[in-house]
């Protein structure tokens, strides 16, 4: 049976969020954007998590999200800024040492969110790893869209036409995809884009052809204007009740085996809009 998630990324620059408050806000899968990847070193993005910023209160924050819902807390890596870098380190020595941060700081899983045209064989083996090492670990990914010369399906990316997932995906190595359903203007299903609010359900039904059935798809959209270029949102004149158009689309594909939830970039963005997105959407499938 399915578990929808309602998936935010928290921003580890931004001081006003921590991850307790973004559980009682709602959110039951919380991502931290970014950690990072060095070689076999792993750590948290410029060495810190702001909003708790040592060791001893980020463990606690942690510890307080769960106790107030959140079911999964995520370490992110890439980003625009790239903080994945293992530079084809020993996938094995990786894996052992990203699971010892896990386990030391409270992490449930891994998601890459890359934006690099990287090496999908080593990404592929990373993943083996990891679940080698803890067949209890969540590893998630967030692809962008893309679609050749406007066929037929969507495929997913990491930038441009780079297909740098598509072996983790065959392998069944995600639990989750989340799919950035923003930034990208040009796909087209009978005739909606990335702009139109029902893109959430046909992106969703377009990518069930492709994706293996025991991966969950988790459909993602920009908070509000300001968290993305290309959105529902930066059409001239949104309606006034886009959040709970946006809650419809969500509702209308709920009932489906592979229905992984929402996902929203970011908790920050949120909070800024007083947590529309996430107070519309989550009841529109929980």
């Amino acid at each position: 049976m399915n578990t929808p998630l309602m998936v935010g990324y928290l921003q580890s620059w931004s001081k006003d969020i921590t991850f307790s408050d973004a559980a009682a806000s709602g959110y039951d899968c919380i991502v931290m954007a970014f950690g990072a990847i060095n070689g076999v070193n792993v750590d948290i993005s410029d060495g810190y998590f702001s909003p708790s910023p040592t060791p001893y209160d980020l463990k606690e924050d942690i510890k307080d999200a769960k106790q107030k819902g959140a079911k999964q807390i995520l370490f992110s890596v890439g980003g625009e800024r790239n903080t994945y870098n293992p530079n084809n380190a020993n996938t094995r020595e990786l894996a052992n040492n990203l699971i010892s941060f896990f386990n030391e700081y409270g992490f449930t899983g891994i998601d890459f969110d890359l934006e690099i045209d990287g090496d999908s064989d080593y990404l592929d083996e990373l993943c083996a790893a990891l679940k080698h090492v803890d067949p209890n670990i969540y590893i998630t990914a967030a692809p962008q869209l893309n679609q050749a010369d406007h066929g037929s399906n969507l495929f997913l990316v990491s930038t441009g036409n780079a297909k740098m997932y598509d072996k983790a995906i065959a392998n069944n190595h995600f639990d989750y995809l989340f799919i950035q359903a923003y930034n990208n203007p040009w796909p087209l299903l009978d005739g909606s884009g990335e702009t139109d609010v029902d893109f959430i359900s046909k992106s969703f039904n377009n990518l069930k052809k492709t994706i293996p059935t025991n991966t969950l798809i988790t459909i993602g959209e920009p908070a509000n204007k300001e968290a993305a270029g290309t959105s529902i949102f930066t059409v001239p004149n949104p309606p006034e009740d886009i959040y709970q158009a946006i809650a419809k689309q969500y509702n209308s594909i709920a009932s489906d085996s592979q229905f992984g939830g929402a996902m929203v970039w970011s908790i920050n963005h949120d909070k800024n809009d007083d947590y529309q997105f996430v107070r519309a959407v989550k009841q529109s499938f929980s």
